[in-house]
């Protein structure tokens, strides 16, 4: 027999091995998977895959979000990601206030934007026409350009009343998400 026909048969034998090996220790043949089950809806565990939540190697983190839960998570993280900045800045009482300014005007803008986003929720993209779901996005991207012109002057006040070593905090890039 050549090593060209052998040796896949032995990766094949090896495989089913170690999996009837961890079978009988009694541990799990899919490792990569969630290391606690989410009982389903009729009480009984079921897979990533079987919920719908992707790839059962790596997506069973991910799971799909309703739309509407997807308004309101934008909006949770964006005041989380501000909580998190105002921390890092470590601001002095002089800085506090002019912080508060730029943090409410932040987070009014967020509040618009999630409104936003649920009014655009009562018919789903896919019972719209063209010209509707432009209008859709037309509407999502100005209130966009609305809170950047919004937050824009208590930005700059802000800014300006850092030292060099708290700009360096505000001028990091900010790591998108990955669009869904």
């Amino acid at each position: 027999m050549t090593s060209g026909r052998w040796l896949p048969a032995l990766g094949v034998v090896i495989g089913a091995s170690l999996m009837v090996a961890a079978v009988a220790l009694g541990q799990p043949a899919n490792p990569v998977g969630p290391p606690n089950m989410v009982a389903g809806p009729g009480g009984d565990d079921q897979s990533p895959m079987a919920r719908g939540w992707g790839r059962a190697d790596r997506g069973w983190r991910f799971r799909r979000l309703e739309p509407e839960q997807i308004c309101k998570q934008r909006f949770a993280r964006e005041a989380g990601f501000l909580a998190y900045i105002g921390a890092l800045l470590e601001l002095t009482g002089q800085q506090q206030p002019l912080w508060d300014k730029y943090h409410q005007a932040m987070l009014d803008s967020a509040t618009k934007l999630r409104q936003v986003c649920l009014d655009n929720l009562a018919t789903p993209p896919s019972d719209q026409t063209a010209l509707q779901r432009r209008d859709r996005m037309e509407k999502m991207l100005t209130a966009r350009l609305d809170a950047l012109h919004a937050t824009r002057p208590a930005l700059e006040a802000l800014y300006q009343s850092l030292t060099p070593e708290q700009r360096a905090v505000l001028d990091r890039p900010r790591h998108r998400q990955r669009r869904r």
